[in-house]
C-alpha cells in the first residue's frame, strides 16, 4: 500500500510540473510562428566531398575533413572555421550550464547536436538567460550554422530548458532524458506547440539509417553517448 501510495504521489506530482510548464509557456510571450518552413538539408555533391568545398565547419568538421551540410559559410577543406571569432578553436566540455557536447552525423548530410546539462541549467531561474547560454555553449562547439537550421535547432533547445524538469518516467529521472537533442531536419516547432509536439520531437522525417559518426568537434573523445530522443 505504501509503496502504491508512493508511485501514485510521484505520478501526480509530475502531471502538476507538466501542467506549470504548459501554462508557464502559453504565458511566457515570445513570437509566434505564423508558418511552418522545414529546414534544408541537401546532401553534399561528389565534387564537394572530393575537393573538400562546400558550407564551411559548422557542426564542427574536423581537421581535413569535409564540413557537413548546416553549417554557414566558405570551408578551406580543413574546417578553418571555427566556433565564436574567427580562428577560435571549437570547445564543447564543460561551463556553467554544461557537461559536454557531442554530434552525431549520418550520411545524407542530417546531424544531431547532444547537449549534457548540468543541474544549474535544469534549474535555472531564468529559464530565457539558460537558453540563451546554452545556445552560445553549441555555438562555441560547432560553429556557425545555416541560417537554414538555425531556427529550428534553437526554439528546439530553448524547449527543452523550459520544460527541463519535466519528470520520465519508469527510471528516467527527467522526461528529456539526459540530453537535450536538437536535429536538423525538425521543422521550427514555435513556442505554442513545444508540449503538443514534444519540442518538436514529432516533426519532420527521421533518418532511416544509423548514424555514421558520434564525436566531439573539439577532437576530445565524447564521454557518454546520446541515447536519442525522449518525450
Amino acid at each position: 500500500m505504501t509503496q502504491q501510495r508512493r508511485s501514485r504521489g510521484a505520478m501526480i506530482g509530475g502531471l502538476g510540473i507538466l501542467a506549470a510548464a504548459a501554462i508557464a509557456v502559453a504565458n511566457g510571450g515570445g513570437s509566434d510562428d505564423p508558418e511552418v518552413v522545414t529546414p534544408t538539408t541537401p546532401a553534399p555533391s561528389s565534387q564537394d566531398r572530393s575537393a573538400g568545398e562546400g558550407a564551411g565547419a559548422g557542426v564542427g568538421a574536423e581537421a581535413g575533413s569535409t564540413p557537413p551540410p548546416g553549417s554557414a559559410g566558405a570551408g578551406s577543406g580543413d574546417g578553418a572555421q571555427r566556433a565564436g571569432s574567427a580562428g577560435a578553436a571549437p570547445y564543447c566540455g564543460e561551463s556553467r550550464y554544461v557537461q559536454e557536447i557531442s554530434v552525431r552525423r549520418w550520411a545524407g548530410g542530417d546531424f544531431q547536436i547532444s547537449l549534457w546539462p548540468t543541474d544549474a541549467a535544469r534549474q535555472a531561474d531564468d529559464r530565457d538567460d539558460a537558453s540563451a547560454q546554452l545556445w552560445t555553449a553549441v555555438r562555441d562547439c560547432v560553429g556557425t550554422l545555416d541560417p537554414a537550421v538555425t531556427e529550428s535547432l534553437r526554439d528546439q533547445l530553448r524547449c527543452h530548458e523550459f520544460l527541463a524538469l519535466v519528470p520520465g518516467s519508469g527510471a528516467e529521472r527527467y522526461a528529456t532524458g539526459e540530453t537535450f537533442d536538437i536535429e536538423s531536419w525538425r521543422p521550427t516547432p514555435g513556442r505554442r506547440r513545444w508540449i503538443s509536439t514534444r519540442c518538436g520531437n514529432t516533426l519532420g522525417t527521421d533518418p532511416t539509417t544509423a548514424p555514421v559518426r558520434t564525436y566531439r568537434p573539439d577532437g576530445v573523445p565524447p564521454r557518454s553517448q546520446p541515447t536519442g530522443e525522449h518525450a
